[in-house]
């Protein structure tokens, strides 16, 4: 009998642990977004809560079906809920609430960095 050698070959410095760490920011940005409706809504600023809620309960699902199989496209629809997020506050006037304009300024641009490096990251594998 021949005797069958299996070589395991170790994967790329960190490849796997990226992945998993945007997949993570990814939820901890949504969970953040629902829970800063939470708060919006409780300073009275149902227009900025309500901004929050949806994107931030679309980030965290869509981040949770990414990291279950990586789509490209899932990470293009990541980033442009971030984009969205990250306009929304002038876009839906109440730009004058401050809380809500930095809620979503400092979330959405961290969306779209987060889904701009996970692509990248897939691009280079």
């Amino acid at each position: 009998m021949s005797r069958i050698e299996l070589r395991m070959r170790p994967s790329p410095s960190g490849s796997g642990s990226d992945e998993v760490l945007l997949g993570l920011a990814q939820h901890a940005i949504g969970s953040v977004l629902v829970l800063a409706a939470w708060g919006l809504a409780i300073m009275d600023q149902d227009r900025a809560a309500s901004s929050a809620l949806l994107p931030g309960l679309l980030i965290f699902g869509l981040s949770a079906a990414s990291q279950l199989r990586f789509r490209a496209v899932i990470e293009r629809a990541i980033a442009l809920i971030g984009a969205w997020t990250l306009i929304a506050p002038w876009a839906l006037g109440f730009a004058a609430n401050d809380a809500g304009t930095w809620v979503h300024t400092i979330f959405g641009a961290a969306t779209v960095a987060a889904a701009a490096a996970s692509l990248n990251h897939a691009g280079t594998r």
